[in-house]
């Protein structure tokens, strides 16, 4: 359902606006912000066809896997890069206290909904992962706020409070730390960011929203 409250813009939009360059034709990647701090993915079917991962990520380890894994779930490369960058600052070998395990910290039973074991095998971590995150944003209506909050403290709890962010301390600082870096690598300046004449984005929004 749409709403006059909601903003559309594209990522690549406001990269040229901070560069002072033309926006680039080929990216399709689009974020949905609403007045009370929402991000939502949109673009073609809400699935954009990945672009081509930045060039500051062709170095981080297991950049080859990731970009493969990504591409496969239709997500943004630059967005799992974020995600294993806060999870385990791209070590392999990571294991949580609550026993996520490797790359993208993936818990062995949300390995086994996807048909995976091997978490230590970089290759299957980030498979696992990714197809964690896709489902996560189908589930979400693309909300990509919704979505890292069900990946860090699982999406029955997004649910249980009414499909928002979880009033977790973890959880509210996990968003926007994501979010920031997947900007980051973007080329957006830091936020806040001026998208609309009179209007600020500010990533850190997110761990603002009011709980139950």
């Amino acid at each position: 359902m749409s709403n006059p409250r909601h903003f559309s813009f594209a990522l690549a939009t406001l990269l040229s606006a901070a560069a002072g360059a033309t926006p680039p034709a080929t990216n399709p990647y689009r974020l949905k912000v609403s007045g009370q701090g929402e991000y939502r993915l949109a673009g073609p079917q809400a699935t954009p066809t990945p672009g081509a991962s930045p060039a500051a990520l062709a170095g981080k380890p297991y950049a080859r896997e990731i970009d493969q894994a990504a591409r496969r779930n239709r997500l943004d490369p630059a967005l799992v890069h974020a995600v294993i960058h806060v999870e385990s600052r791209h070590q392999a070998a990571a294991v949580s206290a609550k026993g996520a395990i490797g790359l993208m910290q993936v818990l062995p039973a949300t390995a086994e909904r996807f048909g995976i074991a091997e978490l230590g095998n970089p290759t299957a971590n980030v498979a696992a992962g990714t197809r964690y995150l896709r489902r996560l944003l189908d589930q979400f209506d693309q909300r990509l706020d919704l979505a890292l909050a069900a990946y860090n403290a699982g999406e029955g709890a997004v649910v249980r409070h009414g499909n928002r962010i979880p009033p977790y301390r973890e959880t509210r600082d996990y968003v926007p730390s994501v979010i920031e870096k997947y900007r980051e690598w973007l080329g957006i300046q830091p936020s806040p960011v001026s998208y609309l004449s009179g209007t600020r984005l500010d990533a850190r929004a997110v761990a603002a929203l009011p709980a139950d």
